[in-house]
C-alpha cells in the first residue's frame, strides 16, 4: 500500500505572493533547485494538466513564471527539496490562502512507513512562524 500525506496551510496575512512564501521557504532550507540546478514546476498555460517541466531555470525566469501563474489564477506548482536531505515536497497553490504542500518526494517517514508529521511540523510550521509567517489553518492529512 501506498501513502499519500499533505499539508494545507493558510498564510494569506503573511503575504500575497507565493514567491515571498518560496523566498521565505528558501530561508529555511527548502531549495527550488536541485541538485543538478533544475527546477520542476507547472508552466504557465498548464491547465491543470500537471505537464511538469523540468529546467535549469535562475530565480527570477522561476519567479515570473510564478507572478505570471498567480496573476492568471492558474495553479502554481514547484517542487522543494530540504538542503542536505533526499526529502522534499511539491508547492501547489492559487493563492496564499490555500496552500498545499504534497509530501512526495522521499516522504519522512516512521518505522510504521506512515509520515513522520513531527519532522515536517519541526522544519515547516516552526520555522515559518518563528521568521513571521502568520498561519491561521493548518491540516495534516495522510491517505492509504
Amino acid at each position: 500500500m501506498g501513502y499519500e500525506a499533505l499539508i494545507t496551510i493558510n498564510c494569506g496575512r503573511y503575504s500575497k505572493k507565493i514567491t515571498d512564501f518560496i523566498l521565505l521557504l528558501d530561508k529555511l532550507n527548502w531549495k527550488i533547485h536541485n541538485d543538478k540546478g533544475s527546477v520542476e514546476y507547472l508552466p504557465v498555460g498548464d491547465n491543470d494538466a500537471f505537464a511538469w517541466q523540468s529546467e535549469k531555470l535562475s530565480i527570477k525566469e522561476v519567479f515570473d513564471i510564478i507572478n505570471q501563474k498567480q496573476e492568471n489564477n492558474e495553479l502554481v506548482g514547484i517542487d522543494l527539496l530540504y538542503k542536505g536531505t533526499e526529502c522534499g515536497m511539491s508547492l501547489l497553490a492559487r493563492n496564499m490562502n490555500d496552500i498545499m504542500l504534497d509530501l512526495d518526494i522521499e516522504r519522512k517517514i516512521l518505522p510504521d512507513t506512515t509520515t513522520d508529521f513531527a519532522w515536517y511540523f519541526q522544519n515547516i510550521i516552526v520555522p515559518l512562524r518563528a521568521n513571521g509567517c502568520i498561519i491561521d489553518q493548518m491540516t495534516f492529512k495522510e491517505y492509504i
